[in-house]
């Protein structure tokens, strides 16, 4: 009760949980097990993709100097292409063509690729008819078209993606300096509270744990240590034994940071370690704090489902990211335009759920965005109804409709 008297700004609580954050350390990693890691490392491509001049057709490789002048009512006639058993496939002469593949390489002499259709052989006697004439470098794809020898092909910073993993193969990089994953201690308080997986059910499912750590898994690696009941002593004995795990690099408590009777998060911070802001104004999630105990941050969250994802992703997303090396943002946003009034209030920021749509009448091809119109911090379903959210700024007295803003998604 002795805590949880101002609010400070967003933005303030921000800072003051970045300035927090420790840089997890880095490991090796095989190429192929690298997706949706953290790159820890530059990218320096040392070889030419591709490798060698290759075809980027079926057809026939031929000199396309060979081809001109040729018509559907005039073809032009080469012969294939013969070389001595031994000798390798040899150079192409003039007048020759050798059938192809896609990203076979192009052979000695050749220039171009005739595709298929455009063409008519004739295995009786090695011969091909063509009917359209082919430029210089048609079908061709060149050596070190994608990537040059000594190109930075990935940025150090970057969550590694499914056609990264490509890139990294195509250069033939067969290990990756990525980010360690955090491991992020998640704990939920409350008597009321029973574990869906099994147990005794209590009045209300821990929704809050599962829903943490599948935001965090994202980028770092949960770890669910269960559920405290509101009572000092459980709760400071569970935080003392969390600190005590040095394998966690940060912790997350969901419930008991208001100012009830039997919040007792706050106190057991202070007690234990510093709180280093205990509410901040944004709504939903007044009631959010941040502290230190050993060195190791704490996040005290709301117990309501919808405050607890609106301060993690306000405050605690922006710190994992921080803590991992990640250079931009993980979450996506599109621009869509407010089809009705966001309203606000100056002083806080809000975190508003909201739909987004295409408005058929219209047939602008816009994305439209309307809030959703549910109240209640502990209703989950207008989180799961929506879209993604809206973070309004303190200096707003809301968004107005025909306004453009950025969406974030889910």
């Amino acid at each position: 009760m002795k805590l949880f008297r101002t609010l400070i700004p967003l933005r303030e609580a921000q800072s003051i949980v970045l300035s927090h954050v420790r840089r997890v350390g880095v490991e090796e990693v095989s190429f192929d097990l690298a997706a949706g890691r953290v790159l820890a490392e530059d990218i320096i491509s040392e070889m030419d993709s591709p490798p060698f001049n290759r075809a980027a057709m079926d057809g026939y490789a031929v000199k396309a100097e060979d081809t001109f002048g040729a018509a559907p009512d005039k073809p032009r006639v080469l012969v294939l292409h013969r070389h001595e058993p031994g000798s390798g496939s040899g150079e192409l002469n003039e007048g020759e063509y050798i059938p192809i593949q896609t990203g076979m390489p192009m052979p000695k002499g050749s220039n171009a690729v005739l595709m298929l259709e455009y063409g008519r052989e004739c295995e009786r006697d090695s011969k091909l008819e063509i009917f359209k004439p082919v430029t210089p470098g048609k079908n061709v794809s060149f050596k070190g078209e994608d990537v040059r020898s000594g190109d930075i092909v990935l940025n150090e910073g970057r969550v590694l993606r499914a056609t990264d993993i490509g890139m990294l193969a195509s250069i033939g990089r067969n290990c990756v300096k990525v980010r360690k994953k955090g491991i992020i201690g998640i704990l939920s308080t409350g008597d009321e509270l029973y574990d869906p997986k099994g147990g005794s059910k209590g009045a209300i499912a821990d929704v809050n744990s599962y829903v943490l750590a599948a935001l965090t898994s994202v980028i770092a690696k949960p770890s669910r240590m269960g559920i405290v009941r509101d009572n000092y002593e459980a709760l400071k004995a569970a935080i003392e034994s969390c600190i005590a795990d040095c394998s966690c690099d940060a912790i997350l408590v969901s419930g008991g940071s208001s100012v009830g009777s039997r919040d007792f998060i706050g106190d057991v911070v202070e007690d234990l370690g510093e709180m280093l802001f205990h509410g901040v104004a944004i709504r939903p999630g007044e009631p959010t704090g941040f502290g230190i105990i050993n060195d190791k941050p704490i996040f005290c969250l709301p117990g309501y489902p919808v405050s607890m994802i609106a301060a993690f992703e306000m405050l605690v997303r922006p710190f994992l990211e921080a803590m991992h090396g990640l250079k931009g943002a993980m979450i996506r946003q599109v621009f869509a335009v407010v089809s009705k009034k966001i309203p606000s209030a100056v002083g806080r920021t809000d975190f508003v759920r909201v739909r987004l749509y295409h408005d058929d009448h219209n047939g602008d091809g816009k994305f439209y965005v309307e809030p959703v119109r549910v109240s209640g911090s502990g209703i989950i379903s207008s989180v799961t109804s929506s879209d993604g959210f809206v973070i309004v700024e303190e200096n707003k007295e809301g968004i107005e409709e025909g306004e453009q803003i950025g969406v974030n998604l889910w």
